[in-house]
Parts: C-alpha cells; sequence; structure tokens
C-alpha cells in the first residue's frame, strides 16, 4: 500500500517578496498549484490515499477559492480511487468542516474528528487512520490527554495538528514523550512549516507546509509518501513539489577582482543549485535566493554599499529551466585582514573577532557551545513573550547551526561598520 501525507496547504495564501517581473505569474506559484501538483503525482504514483494535516484553507474569506480548489482535486483523486482523509487545523477550523459537508456522501473525501473528537478510519485492512480536528481556533490543552486508541487493524497512524513541546501555545500544545507513549507509533504531524527529518524507523514528526510562501521557509517543500509494507512502514521520501522554492546560497567574493562584476558572480554561483534541482521529477518553476556574501576581499565596503543600493535593481534571471530572483542580500564579508591578529587587539574590534573565531571552531568545543548556547536561550526568550504567542514560529531558526550563521553575519556586520571607522593600527 501507498500513501501519500501533505502538511499545510493554505489554499488561499499568495507567495510573497516576489520581484515584480514575477507577480503576474503568482498563481503558478501558490499553494493550489501545489496541491494540483500533488494530486497529478497521485493519480501517476497511484496511491491508494491522500492524508492532508489540517490548515487546508488559509482563512475563512478562502472559502470560495478553497472548495474550488479542494473539490477539483479530490475529485480527480476519487475518479481514480484514491481516498481523501483530512484533519482540520487552526486555520481552518470553521471553513474545512464546512466544506467537507458539501462534499456528498461517498465522495471519497473523509473529515476526521469533528468536534475534538478522536475518530479512527480504515483503508482496507492494511493501514488505520486516527484523527482529531480543532473545535476551535484556540486549543490550549492537549488533544492526547484522555485519548483512547483502541480497535483497528494493521498499521496504525495518527493524523494531527499541534504545537509539539510548547506547552502554554494555543494551537493544541502535545509533547513529545505523549506521541512516544501513546498507542499510536506513527504521527504525521500538521502546524509547523518546516518538515522534520522523516522516517521509516522513526515516522513521527511535522510534514512542513505544502509549498513554501515566503523566505523564512526555506529549502525543499512537498509531500511525503509513504510505503507500508507487512505490517509496517517500509519507506518514506519526500516528494519535492513546490512549484517555488525558496534557498539561502552563499557567494565567495575573496577571488573578485571587480566589484561591478557581482551579478555575474551570483549567476554562476547557483548553476550548481540548478543542477541538483533538476534532479526530481517536478522540480520548481521559479527559485527565491536570500544571498550571503562571504569571504576576505579589498573590497568590503564597495559590496556593503552596493547592497544598501541594491533593491529592486536585480531581480531575477533565467538559470537552466528555471526563473531565480535574488530577495534579500546580506554581507559576512571580512576585510583583507588578519582575524588572529585583530583577535589580540583589547578594543571592540578585537572582542567581536576573538567571538568569531570562537564561532568557527568545531561544533563541541565549550566556548563555542557556550555562546551559541546562550544566544538561543536569549532568541527562545524573545519568541516567548507574551506580545508574540500570536505568532506562529519556525522552529528551524533555533537550531544550532542556524544561530551560529546568525552570529557570524552579525559580527562580521560589525566588525565591517567598525572596521570601516577605526581602521589602522591599535592606538
Amino acid at each position: 500500500m501507498k500513501l501519500l501525507a501533505v502538511g499545510d496547504i493554505h489554499l488561499g495564501r499568495r507567495p510573497s517578496r516576489l520581484p515584480e517581473d514575477l507577480a503576474s505569474s503568482a498563481r503558478e506559484l501558490s499553494p493550489s498549484a501545489a496541491w494540483q501538483r500533488t494530486v497529478k503525482f497521485a493519480v501517476e504514483e497511484r496511491v491508494d490515499a491522500v492524508l492532508i494535516a489540517g490548515d487546508v484553507v488559509e482563512s475563512e474569506k478562502d472559502f470560495f477559492e478553497g472548495f474550488r480548489e479542494l473539490k477539483s482535486g479530490v475529485d480527480r483523486l476519487t475518479a481514480a480511487d484514491i481516498q481523501v482523509i483530512a484533519v482540520a487545523g487552526n486555520h481552518d477550523v470553521l471553513v474545512l468542516p464546512r466544506l467537507a459537508d458539501l462534499f456528498e456522501d461517498g465522495s471519497g473525501f473523509k473529515l476526521l474528528g469533528r468536534g475534538g473528537k478522536w475518530e479512527s478510519w480504515p483503508i482496507g485492512e492494511a493501514v488505520t487512520i486516527w484523527g482529531w480536528s480543532f473545535p476551535q481556533a484556540s486549543v490550549t490543552r492537549s488533544p492526547l490527554v484522555g485519548a483512547d486508541f483502541k480497535g483497528g487493524s494493521g498499521v496504525q497512524i495518527g493524523l494531527l495538528h499541534c504545537d509539539r513541546d510548547q506547552t502554554r501555545s494555543p494551537y493544541a500544545p502535545v509533547s513529545s514523550r505523549e506521541l512516544k507513549s501513546s498507542a499510536i507509533d506513527n504521527w504525521l504531524l500538521g502546524h509547523i512549516h518546516q518538515p522534520d527529518a522523516l522516517g521509516a524507523d522513526a515516522l513521527c514528526g511535522y510534514l512542513g507546509c505544502l509549498s513554501g510562501m515566503d523566505p523564512g521557509e526555506p529549502g525543499p517543500r512537498g509531500p511525503w509518501l509513504l510505503g507500508i509494507k507487512g505490517g509496517r512502514v517500509r519507506e518514506v521520501e519526500q516528494i519535492p513539489l513546490a512549484p517555488l522554492r525558496w534557498e539561502r546560497v552563499q557567494v565567495d567574493v575573496s577571488q573578485l577582482e571587480d566589484p561591478t562584476n557581482i551579478q555575474s558572480l551570483i549567476i554562476a554561483n547557483t548553476k550548481e543549485l540548478d543542477d541538483a534541482l533538476a534532479q526530481p521529477p517536478h522540480g520548481p518553476i521559479a527559485v527565491g535566493l536570500r544571498v550571503t556574501f562571504v569571504g576576505h576581499t579589498v573590497f568590503a565596503t564597495e559590496l556593503s554599499s552596493w547592497i544598501e543600493g541594491a533593491d529592486g535593481i536585480f531581480s531575477s534571471f533565467q538559470q537552466g529551466s528555471r526563473q531565480y530572483f535574488v530577495e534579500h542580500y546580506e554581507s559576512a564579508v571580512l576585510p583583507r585582514i588578519d582575524l588572529e591578529d585583530l583577535a589580540k587587539r583589547s578594543d571592540p574590534l578585537g572582542l567581536l573577532a576573538q567571538n568569531v573565531l570562537i564561532l568557527h571552531r568545531e561544533a563541541g568545543d565549550p566556548e563555542r557551545e557556550a555562546l551559541v548556547g546562550e544566544t538561543t536561550d536569549r532568541f527562545k526568550d524573545s519568541l516567548n513573550h507574551a506580545n508574540w504567542q500570536g505568532l506562529e514560529t519556525n522552529d528551524s531558526e533555533l537550531e544550532a547551526e542556524s544561530v551560529v550563521t546568525r552570529l557570524k553575519l552579525a559580527g562580521m556586520q560589525a566588525i565591517n561598520a567598525l572596521w570601516a571607522q577605526h581602521a589602522g593600527p591599535e592606538k
């Protein structure tokens, strides 16, 4: 048996930060286009069912678009004898039940767990899907409290929209411990847009959004193909079907001899990325780039000035069969100076250089871990502040390497600024 698991779709949402020459193509890059690609893949792959982990529709105002796009996809799937099973999330708590009611009985679309009550649904005798839907937009109690997962045959799979390990969240907080200790071994989760590293041996985590809509959702996005055989999940593979993809790329300017050639250098650096994106059967139509300049150069000051005036000047370019565009530039370059010598100074420049050198050490170094840990704690304190509790956050931003990248960037930008003001020997 083969199943296709889909995370947050958000029908009705439109991608942001697109350049003017791609704005007219926003619909082709939208979640609706990602959903239609997913439907096409499911039919071609001849899966047995499509599972959707909530937030199918962005909001109440997207009811008509949501119904049109959802019905179109469901009709194609059911015509191919593919069931569609979904749960409601916090975004579509009102919309999805109403949409489900508009489908005729036996249409092949099943909304599980209405009213916040666990419900099971069999897919033949090989699989049982357990689902719970949001009864209202805010749920502060774990939906796993008092849950009774009895009955059902074959592989047991839980389909849940929730906020994992966030005890004060208003979006159905659950703990990793609750998920592990439940009677269900396989959990497909919605809500967080960053996908987990899922595998057949550890099928418990977030599917991620179906298509990244802004630079804060970089990397591959798409549904997950599950292969079931011999009473267990044997294969798990993410299928990167999103028509729009966001990537963070580093461009080394150490060998740059003329700062006016910076655009050509960016295009040359995307060649390897484009080759990698050409491998999947359904590559993206467009790729948004957040470019970080790295390395040592005598043009550090000129590069910073160029970045300040670059917004809106360098929009998009063609690479292979895809359209690329630069959404944002950042500079993490250093003047062509000896960082070790700079770290011997006793002024702020020296202190910054010392910390940047610590960040370049191997993971596990005590000073590096202490610096990263302190910064991560400060980030968490900010994210947990009452002012931001209503916002969805990206957990990947708190991963160690992401924190290190941000610290390096901040340190190098500060060194550049101070070096421009105080270049020369220490007084």
